[in-house]
């Protein structure tokens, strides 16, 4: 009955996704866009430790670090969003956080959240370093999955390099949800890199299974009912949907002091909410959807 009912929720998100309106959000960061996002690290969230020692960079220059054009970028595009943890020394040891909330508040029962993410790995041994990518913030604390567990909304977050004994794992209002939940879209519903769904996304490469030295387009799909998170097009994780209205938010973080340096890219952050005609005439469709199913 699972499968019925994800294939029904996949559908309607394609639905969503076609028939946008335009960008709610949209940022490119080929320029310093910093003024519109709060950033919040380990000096001024309250699930901080006081002593930031991560970095930030709006309008990165990307390409000139040797990293490849983004997939959703268009020739001669250099900048990104980039963020580092355990950078500057000062915390050596401990954990590292540092969230970045962009200003508007979505407040839609239904709408689509896309952005490109360069997780950089200069050498392997288990980062234990995670991106995450949010909805439903109101920017009081950043977004971890652990050491501390914290954050507001739903969000996933992934490691690079396969290096956790959770590499892809989602957090619903307060609680990461475990490996072993229905919620994870492979056969044994593992958070780990070597369940089949991510080798197939990721075949190859310096990590097979994970998203480390190559881009990544992560699509949140949100509707009233359900969250889909998607990598490269391929469902990965479908949740209830429990708080999404707010704050779109991406962020990075180091569980422990990783070997290094390590870092992460954003770049072509969306957010699309459809028209409302367009709803309409999707409830239908999906009306003869569940139709279909019940005969």
């Amino acid at each position: 009955m699972r499968k019925i009912h994800l294939a029904t929720f996949i559908a309607i998100s394609g639905m969503i996704a076609n028939v946008s309106s335009g960008a709610l959000i949209s940022d490119d960061f080929e320029v310093d866009s910093s003024a519109s996002y709060a950033v919040l690290d380990d000096g001024n969230a309250p699930s901080g430790d006081g002593t930031p020692d991560g970095a930030i960079a709006f309008a990165f220059d990307y390409i000139t670090a040797g990293i490849p054009l983004a997939p959703n970028s268009t020739a001669g595009d250099i900048g990104g969003l980039r963020m580092a943890a355990n950078e500057t020394g000062d915390d050596a040891g401990a954990a590292d956080h540092i969230s970045a909330f962009h200003l508007t508040s979505v407040n839609s029962g239904a709408y689509t959240v896309s952005v490109d993410i360069y997780m950089a790995i200069e050498n392997a041994g288990g980062t234990t370093e995670f991106s995450s990518v949010g909805v439903g913030s109101d920017g009081s604390d950043f977004n971890s999955i652990f050491t501390p567990i914290a954050g507001v909304g739903q969000f996933l977050s992934m490691t690079g390099d396969g290096g956790s004994s959770s590499d892809f794992r989602h957090y619903i209002q307060g609680t990461p949800v475990n490996s072993g939940d229905p919620s994870y879209l492979n056969s044994t519903s593992t958070t780990q890199s070597s369940g089949d769904t991510y080798q197939a996304i990721y075949p190859g490469g310096d990590f097979p299974g994970s998203p480390g030295n190559r881009w990544t387009t992560m699509t949140i799909s949100v509707n009233p009912s359900r969250v889909l998170y998607s990598l490269d097009g391929t469902p990965v994780v479908s949740a209830a949907s429990v708080k999404t209205d707010g704050l779109v938010g991406l962020s990075y973080s180091d569980v422990f002091s990783s070997v290094g340096p390590h870092f992460v890219v954003f770049d072509n952050l969306v957010v699309e909410i459809p028209e409302p005609a367009s709803v309409s005439l999707m409830v239908v469709a999906v009306a003869g959807l569940l139709s279909r199913r019940r005969s």
